[in-house]
């Protein structure tokens, strides 16, 4: 299949209705989502108003300004699912809906076409200027989160949304920074530690208290210091998002590593003789092999 994003015109007129009336009797048959919701505000049989007020120009009412873009498949000259793309994201964005939302017809489902999607989409997404894209789903959609994930996107966390549904909420970097993190080693933090694992995390992706609280408690005893539930909110290392105070602004080698813009510890001239490099080390064979060391 030959698939690009096209802005919609009157020569695909009888493709998008063909689409609508697939998707609707589904959404009426199985009760799915109507996502994006905005191929869905007007109706398509007044082709003109529809595509007059298909996108959002000016702010206001909560909205923020997108453009919609439909998946052509060139060698079918078929509508496969649509992407609305938003300029930029206001509070509730932040929290559900990110910068893309999209959806692919009913019967182009299961081939792979939502990943090359959000592919283009994020392609779009840097003209625009963006370079941190957020990209949202709820968690019981599995084929979505896979899709998002196949485009790098790395889960910061989960909340319930106004539905009382849990929704994940997904980054992916696109600017062009020399030092983006890879996605296959996204968790490996710059000292070799790999944060997959750690709790902190865990409890924070998951929004799990409990498990706040059994964290809070082990490094207070570690550390002689009062570390409360609170304080466990951390995404990773080198993942953007929220972090730990020590993560953020305490730890040496972190702060050392973002100084000198390197990758991780193993990219740095000064690996082998670091001292505070070496107190991880020498505690986890793990780290060192995770460095190439």
């Amino acid at each position: 299949m030959g698939l690009k994003l096209i802005k919609l015109t009157k020569a695909f007129e009888k493709q998008l209705g063909e689409m609508i009336d697939e998707w609707k009797a589904d959404q009426e048959k199985n009760h799915t989502n109507r996502s994006p919701g905005s191929i869905f505000k007007n109706d398509y049989h007044d082709f003109d108003y529809y595509l007059a007020h298909l996108g959002t120009k000016e702010p206001g009412n909560g909205k923020v300004p997108d453009s919609v873009f439909f998946l052509l498949d060139e060698e079918r000259d078929r509508l496969l699912g649509a992407v609305n793309i938003r300029h930029y994201l206001n509070d509730s964005l932040y929290r559900e809906g990110g910068h893309i939302g999209g959806g692919i017809r009913p019967s182009e489902r299961r081939k792979g076409c939502a990943t090359e999607m959000i592919r283009l989409a994020l392609d779009e997404c840097r003209k625009l200027g963006i370079e941190r894209v957020l990209i949202t789903c709820e968690k019981d959609n599995v084929g979505s989160a896979k899709s998002i994930m196949n485009n790098g996107g790395i889960l910061e966390n989960e909340l319930v949304n106004e539905e009382g549904k849990i929704e994940q909420r997904y980054w992916i970097r696109i600017g062009a920074d020399p030092h983006a993190i890879d996605p296959k080693n996204h968790y490996l933090a710059y000292c070799g530690l790999d944060c997959e694992t750690c709790e902190a995390r865990l409890a924070t992706v998951h929004n799990d208290d409990a498990l706040r609280k059994k964290v809070a408690e082990k490094w207070s005893a570690l550390n002689g210091i009062e570390i409360t539930p609170e304080m466990i909110n951390c995404s990773g290392c080198r993942i953007d998002g929220v972090k730990t105070v020590y993560c953020d602004s305490l730890c040496k080698i972190r702060q050392c590593a973002l100084g000198k813009q390197v990758g991780t510890c193993g990219g740095c001239e000064k690996t082998d003789s670091c001292e505070t490099l070496a107190l991880v080390l020498n505690n986890s064979e793990d780290a060192r092999r995770n460095l190439g060391l």
